[in-house]
C-alpha cells in the first residue's frame, strides 16, 4: 500500500511518503500555505510515485497550531476529492503514545501558554482531549493513579518537571501512528474528518461572546441526521457513537425527543431524550469539542427540563460513565443525584452511574 501522510500542527510540518519499505519524508517550515503542495510533489517524485498511486492518506487532526490544522485538512480533503484513496486521522498525541507501553496514562503536549493540551489514555486509545496547567494535570493524574508522559522534542518546556516521564522522540512515529490504524482499517469518511482544536485560536477568543448573538436551539429534524453523526464521531467509542442511520431512525421515534444547538448554520451539539410513559429518560448530549465550556450543554439541558416541565413528566434519569466527571458535574447543576452503579455496563469494563433529578 503506497501511503502519503501529512503533519501541518507544529511549527515544523512534514510530509511523509511510504512506498513498499521505502520512506521518504519532507519537512516544511515557515508559510506551510506556500510549502506544502510543493513538498508533497517533492515526496512524491523521490518516491516515483504519481498523486493517483496513492492508496491510502495519513492527516495530523490536532491539537496544535491552528492555521496549520486547517491548511493539512484542506489538502488532505481536497486530494479526496480527486483520488480514490482511503484515509486515517491521528492525533497529536497517538505518535506519541505509539511509543509508550502503558495502557492506561496521560500525555502531554506544548500549548504555548500556562495551560498545555493533555489527553487520557485507556487501553491504549485517547477516551478524553483538555487543556489545563501541569500542576492540575498531575494531581489528577495522582489521583488516577496515573502516569503523565511528554515527548523529549518538548523537553525544554516539561523536562524541569521530574514527576513527568519523558518518551524519546522516535523517527517517523507519525508514520508508525499512521500505520497502526492501517492494519486496524481504522478509516475515516472525507465527510467525518475534523480537526481537533482544544482550545480557541486568538482570531476566534472572541467566540463564547459571539455565541450569544449566533447561537439559537430548535427541535431536531431527520435532516439533522448527518450532522449529529458527525458530531458522534468526535464524542462518543463504540456502541455509544451513532451512524447517521442510527440517527434517521432516533428522530423518527415517536417517543424520543432531541433538540440542537447551531452555531450561525452549523449544528455544534445536541439532546436527545426518550419518554417511557410518565418518565424522562436522557439518552444523549454531546457538544462538539471547540465549542465546549461556552455555556452550550448547559442550554441543551435547559431545554429539555423545559420540555419535562412542559409535559408533566415525573421521573428523570440518565446513565453516565463514572469516569465522566465533566458531564457528572453538569448533571448536578440540574439536580441529578447518585442513586445507583451498574457495574462494568460500558463495553463490560466501566461502570455506569444511574442518576435521577426531582
Amino acid at each position: 500500500m503506497n501511503i502519503l501522510a501529512i503533519d501541518t500542527t507544529s511549527k515544523i510540518a512534514q510530509v511523509v511518503c511510504k512506498k513498499g519499505d521505502k520512506i521518504v519524508q519532507i519537512k516544511v517550515s515557515g508559510a506551510f500555505s506556500e510549502q506544502i503542495m510543493g513538498a508533497i510533489d517533492e515526496a512524491l517524485e523521490k518516491s516515483n510515485l504519481d498523486i493517483s498511486q496513492i492508496d491510502c492518506l495519513g492527516i495530523a487532526t490536532g491539537p496544535g497550531s491552528f492555521t496549520g490544522i486547517r491548511i493539512g485538512m484542506a489538502v488532505v480533503k481536497g486530494i479526496l476529492c480527486a483520488q480514490n484513496a482511503k484515509c486515517v486521522a491521528v492525533n497529536s498525541f497517538e505518535p506519541i503514545a505509539y511509543n509508550i507501553s502503558d495502557k492506561n496514562f496521560i500525555v502531554l503536549l506544548d500549548s504555548g501558554n500556562v495551560e498545555h493540551y493533555y489527553a487520557i489514555f485507556d487501553g491504549k486509545r485517547a477516551t478524553e482531549f483538555g487543556h489545563s496547567t501541569v500542576e492540575k494535570i498531575k494531581s489528577f493524574a495522582e489521583q488516577k493513579r496515573l502516569k503523565v508522559y511528554y515527548s523529549s522534542l518538548q523537553s525544554d518546556v516539561f523536562g524541569a518537571d521530574h514527576d513527568l516521564i519523558q518518551v524519546k522522540a522516535i523517527q517517523n512515529s507519525f508514520l508508525q501512528a499512521v500505520l497502526q490504524k492501517v492494519e486496524k482499517n481504522q478509516f475515516v469518511a472525507m465527510q467525518d474528518l475534523s480537526p481537533i482544536y482544544i482550545k480557541l485560536s486568538q482570531a476566534e477568543i472572541g467566540l463564547e461572546q459571539n455565541m450569544t448573538l449566533h447561537a439559537h436551539y430548535r427541535q431536531a429534524k431527520v435532516t439533522d441526521a448527518d450532522a449529529l453523526a458527525v458530531i458522534d464521531e468526535q464524542c462518543f467509542e463504540g456502541t455509544e457513537r451513532y451512524d447517521r442511520a442510527s440517527f434517521e431512525q432516533e428522530l423518527l421515534e415517536e417517543s424520543k425527543h432531541y433538540f440542537v444547538a447551531l452555531y450561525d448554520e452549523l449544528v455544534i451539539g445536541y439532546v436527545g431524550a426518550q419518554v417511557l410513559g410518565d418518565d424522562l429518560n436522557l439518552v444523549k448530549i454531546a457538544v462538539l469539542p471547540q465549542y465546549r465550556s461556552l455555556g452550550v450543554g448547559f442550554k441543551l439541558m435547559q431545554m429539555m427540563a423545559d420540555y419535562r416541565k412542559q409535559n408533566n413528566l415525573q421521573k428523570y434519569f440518565l446513565e453516565v460513565r463514572e469516569s465522566n466527571q465533566k458531564a457528572i458535574k453538569l448533571y448536578q447543576k440540574f439536580g441529578f443525584k447518585t442513586a445507583s452503579v451498574r457495574e462494568k455496563y460500558y463495553d463490560g469494563k466501566e461502570n455506569a452511574l444511574v442518576m435521577f433529578s426531582k
